[in-house]
């Protein structure tokens, strides 16, 4: 009998796809003394809701975007910044807020995936 293992895990945690502009996003935050405040919105994300979120940023004529798309189902822009990775990271910031933003994306209600067994694990000695 053979067993295998299926290493394709599902997500079980809001997380970004590791691309360019997610990476601009990071060293934008780490050239501002701001990766403290990314990773606290990450943090709060990552255990909000499930899902890939594919971050797209640039320059059209019209000014900068940043779209952050859910699957392909759900999709929210963030506009107002000077250059991308401004934007993105400021639409980083508004998602963990878990207002409209971010139930516009997911489509729902926050749904934690805390459990006070992993609390007690990651807090206490």
């Amino acid at each position: 009998m053979n067993i295998s293992t299926n290493q394709n895990q599902t997500a079980f945690s809001a997380k970004f796809i590791n691309n360019k502009a997610f990476q601009e996003v990071v060293q934008y935050a780490k050239e501002t003394n701001q990766l403290q405040e990314l990773d606290t919105a990450l943090n709060k994300l990552n255990n909000a809701n499930t899902g890939d979120i594919l971050l797209i940023h640039g320059t059209v004529p019209g000014g900068v975007y940043s779209n952050f798309n859910l699957g392909g189902r759900h999709a929210v822009q963030n506009l107002g910044a000077e250059t991308p990775a401004k934007a993105s990271f400021n639409g980083i910031l508004e998602l963990a807020e878990l207002g409209r933003k971010f139930k516009k994306l997911f489509g729902r209600e926050v749904k934690s995936n805390i459990k006070t067994d992993d609390i007690i694990k990651k807090y206490s000695v």
